[in-house]
């Protein structure tokens, strides 16, 4: 079992593995909700990109993943550089639901129920913004050990990262395994997603 940072663009068989991972794993995500091929531009972006990391764990083939961004700005900004293909992609694909939450993300509804001082603790903290391991590798502490991996070559860059869950599992996920707390709902449609952060 291996860990590692991606710092060259990914070859086609990396990435289709990447996403067929992130499309069974988090199908809720405005990623996976896109093309394969903007998908691979915004990976493509993520590996080039100074404020983003693309992580894989590997055994030998890739069974997992994850995304982080120095700050949440920066996963905004990164798909800014794709705005008119997505916005495109989506509205091919009929995923209306997906472009109302990028609207709410866009105007900050989507933080109304979250306190202020935990608003300006996520806005200065690094974002796991994605985290996916391969069914069939799931409860054997390959996410945990893959996580712990990440927080200790970032762990000098910020006091604390913060993630999003998207259900009950996901959540226990990161409140037992790692000591994650909750600290507000982020607004989506249908219904709310979980934001945890962890002090490293």
């Amino acid at each position: 079992m291996k860990f590692y940072l991606i710092k060259k663009s990914l070859n086609s068989n990396s990435l289709k593995k990447i996403i067929l991972i992130l499309k069974a794993e988090n199908k809720s995500s405005i990623l996976a909700n896109l093309s394969n091929a903007n998908i691979k531009k915004y990976l493509d972006i993520v590996v080039k990109q100074s404020n983003m990391e693309l992580y894989v764990v590997s055994n030998p083939a890739i069974i997992g993943y994850a995304i982080l961004a120095g700050k949440p700005k920066y996963l905004i900004q990164n798909f800014q550089k794709l705005k008119i293909l997505v916005l495109f992609d989506l509205l091919i694909k009929l995923k209306f639901v997906t472009l109302i939450n990028i609207f709410i993300s866009i105007i900050n509804f989507d933080m109304l129920f979250v306190k202020d001082k935990n608003k300006e603790l996520i806005k200065n903290s690094l974002n796991l913004n994605l985290l996916g391991i391969q069914e069939k590798h799931q409860g054997k502490g390959i996410g945990t050990n893959f996580l712990k991996f990440i927080l200790k070559k970032t762990k000098h860059r910020s006091k604390y990262i913060t993630c999003e869950a998207d259900n009950s599992r996901s959540t226990k996920f990161y409140k037992k395994n790692l000591n994650f707390k909750l600290i507000g709902l982020k607004i989506r449609i249908p219904g709310s997603i979980n934001i945890l952060s962890k002090k490293i």
